[in-house]
């Protein structure tokens, strides 16, 4: 009997990029501030969703994971502040988790690459590609460049720098394409006269010439790119920022075109102006008549700050939901990826440890700790927390590349969505941001001194119950009589609505799980 069903591409292997946050290193496992003691380094998603791979999927396929730690985390205090602060690893952190891509992925031949992509009974790799905060941003950047130019050959490796280096001044007026134009005279004159621009990085000429002379192979397609808290100008203090940034600059907001699945998890009450996030919006076609590849974007707002929601706080418990929610994303949709269930219960339970070991009653799902990243408590916060500002999601605009300021023009089809806990929060009279403990200025310098002395006072309590500044211009609307996308959050201006996102499968397994834990207790 015949069948109509088409057959599903074999996979080779999946090769899993994760690429962890400013000065997380789980590689090193102990952190360590000015003038204390080592202490361990607290696990981000970064590290945990790794932990969670299942060594082959259910089909048998092998799932290697290249884990790359953030920015800033060599150990020494010179490294955090001048790598953590001014994005001098960036580059390297690039090109290092580019390499481990181009050098691994199979079908290696240019020639057999195009042959796969003709014929979809021929084995290719899978790229699934992780990223935390500026590993966030290095996780878009390698997806970029990947849909730009492809996965050079070894022959073209050999070329890298020079072609990366065209990658970096791309929007850097007289120096877009040194590298090009030194080694393809003819090709860059001829592109300038006939566009009065010199070629870039992003041209298909530039691409279409390393095609050519067997530097790279194109087309492949990125299976998932799935990120917590990308953040604007990389989270990178001005005026520090000024020189280094700009080389990084995302060129467009939206979606690589190769991407095929796209999550992102965004902190809803994250307020360091420096950390404004980078919100996606749905790609353009890669050619006339071509559209891309993108099957699925999701952005969903979770409750908490930056480091909430990507984790690394002690109360892991805000962390463990967006955790969550990425499994679910990237196990829901096509397997895309197979976790260990088991190691999952294992992070569940040590989040619900800290309350134990505190004496304190385990937590409702939704109700872990939520620590507010503007305080001011630190040398590391002192440049960060300057001029807080609530976030806005639904309302981003365009950046202007050249001055990274909004340009006026709203993002479209960025598929914002709410999760769940942020309206179980609200509707349960779940607990608050943390604050000062007093609202005096000299008493707060007086907490700064003790904690610098180690003497650890209570300087920060959560406050009484929560509600989000970022929706208030939206009103929660719940009509369960329309089923799914009746309950969402109606914007009082622009009328762009937000909707609740539906519990995936380990989300839902998970929420059992406490809520058995907590009926038993």
């Amino acid at each position: 009997m015949s069948s109509n069903v088409k057959p599903e591409r074999p996979v080779g292997k999946k090769l899993v990029i994760a690429c962890d946050g400013t000065w997380q290193n789980s590689d090193a496992g102990f952190e360590q501030s000015l003038g204390q003691p080592a202490t361990a380094q607290i696990p981000t998603n970064v590290t945990r969703i790794v932990r969670a791979l299942n060594h082959e999927d259910e089909n048998g396929v092998s799932q290697i994971a290249y884990y790359q730690r953030g920015v800033g985390s060599d150990g020494d205090l010179e490294d955090k502040l001048i790598g953590g602060m001014t994005g001098n690893d960036i580059s390297e952190h690039i090109r290092e988790a580019y390499a481990f891509v181009a050098n691994n992925y199979d079908p290696w031949r240019p020639e057999d690459l195009e042959a796969a992509l003709k014929d979809e009974t021929k084995p290719m790799d899978e790229i699934v590609i992780l990223g935390f905060s500026r590993g966030a941003y290095t996780a878009r950047a390698i997806s970029s460049i990947i849909t730009d130019m492809g996965l050079l050959t070894r022959k073209g490796m050999e070329q890298f720098w020079g072609i990366f280096t065209d990658w970096m001044n791309q929007d850097v007026d007289g120096k877009e394409s040194g590298w090009f134009m030194a080694n393809y005279p003819k090709i860059a004159s001829d592109f300038k006269a006939a566009n009065g621009r010199s070629i870039i990085f992003t041209d298909p000429e530039y691409r279409n010439a390393l095609i050519q002379n067997k530097l790279t192979r194109w087309g492949m397609p990125i299976r998932a790119v799935g990120v917590w808290d990308t953040v604007g100008s990389l989270g990178i203090p001005k005026p520090l920022n000024s020189k280094n940034v700009r080389p990084y600059a995302f060129v467009n907001t939206k979606v690589a075109q190769h991407i095929q699945y796209a999550f992102h998890a965004i902190a809803i009450d994250e307020r360091r102006n420096l950390f404004s996030p980078t919100v996606w919006e749905k790609p353009d076609d890669i050619a006339p008549g071509q559209p891309a590849m993108l099957k699925k974007l999701k952005q969903c707002w979770f409750p908490g700050s930056h480091s909430n929601i990507g984790g690394g706080y002690p109360d892991a418990s805000a962390s463990v939901l967006s955790l969550a929610w990425m499994v679910s994303q990237l196990e829901d949709n096509g397997k895309i990826l197979s976790f260990d269930p088991k190691y999952l219960d294992y992070v569940q339970d040590l989040a619900n440890q800290l309350y134990i070991a505190n004496k304190q009653p385990v937590r409702p799902w939704g109700f872990g700790t939520l620590y507010d990243s503007s305080i001011i408590k630190d040398p590391e916060s002192l440049i960060e927390g300057i001029d807080p500002i609530n976030r806005t999601p639904g309302r981003y605009q365009e950046t202007d590349i050249r001055t990274g300021k909004p340009n006026g023009t709203p993002l479209k089809d960025t598929h914002e969505c709410i999760h769940r806990c942020v309206r179980q929060r609200m509707e349960g009279d779940g607990p608050g941001i943390q604050a000062w403990t007093t609202n005096s200025p000299v008493d707060k310098l007086l907490l700064l001194g003790k904690q610098a002395l180690g003497l650890h006072p209570d300087m920060l309590a959560e406050t009484k119950s929560y509600t989000p500044k970022a929706l208030g211009n939206y009103t929660l609307v719940d009509d369960k009589t329309k089923g799914t996308g009746g309950i969402y959050y109606k914007a009082h201006d622009t009328g762009k609505n937000l909707l609740e996102d539906e519990l995936g499968a380990t989300e839902i397994r998970l929420l059992e799980r406490q809520i058995a834990r907590l009926t038993k207790a």
